[in-house]
């Protein structure tokens, strides 16, 4: 099997959800992606991991040792990379736990989100109920 169509393989695997209990198709997860890799990022992302309404799609550093590694099953990419991530796989918000971690994209990376719409919403690994406030961010 070729690298592209496992790609697509593994990226269909990754968004299919068995059927409920009614029969009916389960809602697809949404997409978002955690900018940056410390302590909170890693619990956000634990916790995004056991959402039913959103999916970590990725993790992004600048650090060239982490590009291409897995932080709890997330793969992480350079902080260039989101623009076209988002195209792709229609993410909804852009993650984020301090207000430093937003300092490694560069105005180009800024302007192209700002022109997708997506949202930079703060998570704390302490919030209650991180899908409402996520929601929250969304619809603001």
């Amino acid at each position: 099997m070729s690298q592209h169509a496992g790609g697509g393989l593994f990226r269909a695997l990754l968004h299919w959800r068995p059927l409920g209990r009614s029969g009916k198709k389960a809602r697809r997860r949404l997409p978002v992606i955690v900018c940056g890799l410390d302590y909170a990022h890693y619990r956000v992302l634990t916790r995004l991991a056991r959402s039913r309404r959103y999916i970590a799609l990725a993790a992004i550093d600048d650090y060239p040792w982490h590009h291409g590694t897995q932080v709890e099953g997330v793969r992480v990419y350079y902080p260039s990379e989101v623009p076209s991530l988002v195209e792709r796989h229609g993410v909804v918000a852009v993650v984020y736990c301090h207000d430093d971690d937003l300092a490694v994209f560069a105005d180009e990376t800024r302007e192209r989100l700002a022109t997708q719409g997506v949202p930079y919403v703060c998570l704390s690994p302490d919030d209650e109920d991180i899908e409402a406030k996520l929601t929250s961010g969304l619809t603001h």
